[in-house]
């Protein structure tokens, strides 16, 4: 008998061990599945916190305590002749600028609103916290100076933003605030980032450039080398410079890091070697602080070195929820810190007490006679001002949150009380 099987049964024997095959593979997968199945799934990455900006506005107000810290120790009536005042200058200078890296953090933040009622809505907040310190100053200076107000000169001081002492900022501020729309028509207009590079240069060049650059080495014989007509719209040039990079951010790297740090360094050397050159050689006026064309924000030096501080910072990241949720809380209180400081600064620098029969507190300027002492004890001070006055904007947002909260409630407890008469 043969023992080689048919063609048929071959065929039929192997369907058989193909669907064992196949029911053993798919028995496996099931199993695989439910394993796979059964492991926890994977957490979805946390999207990086853009906190650059958020550092950019509290080392400005932090910057803002120092730059006063100059204005209150005696600097500018102290005769500087003596190459140790370098490093008083620089860090004067790079404190100075606070209010410039406010003005470019603007122009990053605001670059895309346009015109709108809730948009303007956003002044009710800053003029309601001014209003509220300026009758806080009022009061400290008619405790603390005797100072008499009378109805017209309450008036004067909320008009003329000289209530809260430091209040020339939300001067220049509402006047931008009511023109950002408009502003950023021309730039967003632009039809590519070539004709906005040359709308903020142009800006620049017309306003900080064409104020502080002069041809000549004798004051008196100077002359500026650019048409000048336009330099008092200043501002417009950090605005229009955060909202360039906010546009075109340069690449993040090590080299462009060391390039942007380099220039900051120059150009902070070149502004303090200025200032101390012209200074020493002015013996007319004791040799106190002076700078012919660059002791004010809208100058080409302070320019460079706050977009240089900005640049460093705009970019840093961060992932961690807490530290994020830090950042946030005080960078939303600096313009209600910056206001407070003014207090702070007169509390602490003369020295006070609560009332005629309570002790004196000393105050830093009682404590040390010298302005080289003072400057050399300045960790006493700053941060202590700084902290003050933080704690103290904390509390003002806080209560005015609770104020807009329960308006907000009044408001829609009206608007369902009219309801229901209207129903009824």
């Amino acid at each position: 008998m043969d023992n080689k099987k048919s063609p048929a049964s071959a065929a039929k024997g192997k369907a058989v061990q193909d669907k064992t095959a196949s029911a053993k593979s798919g028995g496996g997968a099931e199993k695989k599945s439910g394993a796979a199945s059964s492991k926890a799934p994977a957490a979805a990455p946390v999207k990086p916190y853009f906190a650059g900006i958020d550092i950019v506005k509290i080392l400005a107000v932090f910057l803002v305590v120092c730059i006063h810290f100059f204005l209150y120790n005696g600097f500018y009536y102290t005769p500087l002749t003596n190459t140790s005042a370098y490093g008083p200058i620089a860090f004067r200078w790079i404190a100075y600028t606070c209010v410039p890296l406010f003005m470019i953090s603007t122009g990053y933040l605001m670059k895309n609103k346009t015109f709108s009622a809730q948009f303007y809505k956003g002044l009710i907040k800053i003029l309601v916290i001014y209003i509220f310190i300026s009758i806080l100053c009022f009061k400290f200076k008619t405790h603390h100076y005797n100072d008499e107000f009378d109805a017209w000169r309450i008036l004067r001081g909320y008009l003329e933003f000289d209530g809260a002492q430091y209040g020339w900022y939300i001067n220049y501020y509402i006047g931008l605030f009511i023109v950002i729309p408009f502003i950023n028509l021309a730039f967003n207009g632009c039809k590519n980032n070539k004709q906005k590079f040359f709308l903020t240069a142009a800006t620049l060049l017309l306003t900080i450039v064409a104020r502080s650059l002069y041809l000549g080495f004798d004051q008196n014989d100077q002359i500026r080398a650019l048409p000048d007509y336009m330099n008092g719209a200043w501002p417009l040039a950090y605005y229009f410079t955060g909202a360039f990079i906010r546009d075109c951010p340069p690449k993040r790297n090590i080299r462009n890091k060391c390039i942007i740090l380099g220039v900051f360094a120059l150009a902070t050397w070149f502004i303090t070697w200025s200032t101390y050159t012209q200074t020493v050689a002015d013996e007319i006026n004791d040799n106190h602080f002076v700078s012919w064309h660059f002791n004010d924000y809208g100058t080409y030096p302070v320019y460079a070195m706050a977009t240089c501080i900005f640049l460093l910072l705009f970019d840093i990241t961060t992932t961690n929820k807490h530290v994020k949720f830090v950042l946030r809380q005080l960078s939303g209180v600096t313009l209600a810190l910056y206001l407070m400081s003014y207090i702070f600064d007169n509390m602490f620098y003369g020295g006070w007490q609560m009332s005629p029969d309570s002790p004196h507190h000393q105050g830093f300027n009682e404590k040390y006679m010298e302005v080289g002492v003072k400057l050399g004890h300045w960790y006493e001070i700053i941060p202590k001002i700084f902290i003050c006055s933080l704690i103290s904007a904390i509390i003002i947002h806080k209560l005015y949150d609770l104020g807009a909260y329960l308006v907000k409630q009044g408001i829609e407890a009206i608007k369902a009380e009219k309801n229901a008469r209207d129903t009824d």
